[in-house]
């Protein structure tokens, strides 16, 4: 009965803190792109938190373009969005040699 009445808080005190832990704990991170103008590095933490207000706005159009970052995608879904945004829209502004 003791073993039980330990095990009981550190078993609650594990699902509470899983349970606390939010979908964005860990959307902070780059990924880098090799292409023939230069390497692009995605900053995937500068837009998941504040530039883009919903998930699905850029994983929903990478489904399209058939789960694949690549320059059919980015130079059509990400520039159309960057030129919304008023974001870098020269080639220079993702491509750095």
């Amino acid at each position: 009965m003791n073993r039980i009445l330990i095990s009981l808080p550190l078993l609650l005190s594990t699902f509470i803190v899983n349970a606390s832990a939010t979908p964005t704990d860990n959307l902070n991170f780059k990924k880098t792109f090799q292409s023939t103008e230069g390497v692009v590095t995605f900053d995937h933490g500068a837009h998941a938190y504040g530039r883009v207000k919903d998930c699905s706005e850029c994983h929903s159009a990478l489904k399209t373009f058939g789960n694949k970052v690549n320059e059919l995608f980015a130079h059509n879904f990400c520039k159309a969005c960057h030129e919304s945004y008023n974001a870098p829209t020269e080639c220079s502004g993702c491509h750095k040699q």
